[in-house]
């Protein structure tokens, strides 16, 4: 477990620099026609550049409630987080990320688990939940009020 790691997006609100920089897992909405394992293979690849396929997309293993500002509006949303295992070698995949809004994309990085503690978050809570949702047990998690 000491080696696993967390792919993660460092992102900042353009709208409101005051709110600064943070970490966040990679992730999105659905679009028509999608299921949630879709959801993740796509978005996985727009925001990192890593191609996944379904079959490496595990059921859900997070549910959370969230409440945080984004692009100067207040969001409330439910929200789900999948365990997706790579092979060792898809690490070394050049990151090509697309973001969705110009200047929020800082950067795109590997944290090994025990560096997560050290970071600022979205979810604040994932240094303490991922070392559940990796070992494969499901985490039940209330209203965040992040932001």
């Amino acid at each position: 477990m000491a080696d696993r790691a967390v792919l993660l997006l460092q992102v900042c609100d353009p709208v409101e620099p005051v709110l600064g920089a943070w970490w966040e897992l990679p992730g999105g909405g659905l679009e028509a026609g999608e299921d949630e394992r879709d959801a993740v293979v796509r978005e996985v690849a727009e925001e990192t550049g890593l191609v996944i396929g379904r079959a490496d997309v595990g059921p859900i293993a997070w549910t959370r409630f969230a409440t945080f500002r984004w692009l100067g509006v207040r969001r409330w949303q439910r929200e789900t987080v999948h365990r997706v295992v790579l092979a060792d070698s898809a690490r070394a995949l050049a990151l090509d990320p697309t973001p969705e809004v110009p200047g929020s994309l800082l950067a795109v990085a590997w944290h090994p688990l025990t560096a997560l503690g050290q970071l600022r978050t979205y979810p604040s809570r994932l240094a303490a939940y991922a070392p559940e949702v990796l070992a494969g047990r499901h985490v039940a998690e209330g209203l965040e009020r992040w932001s």
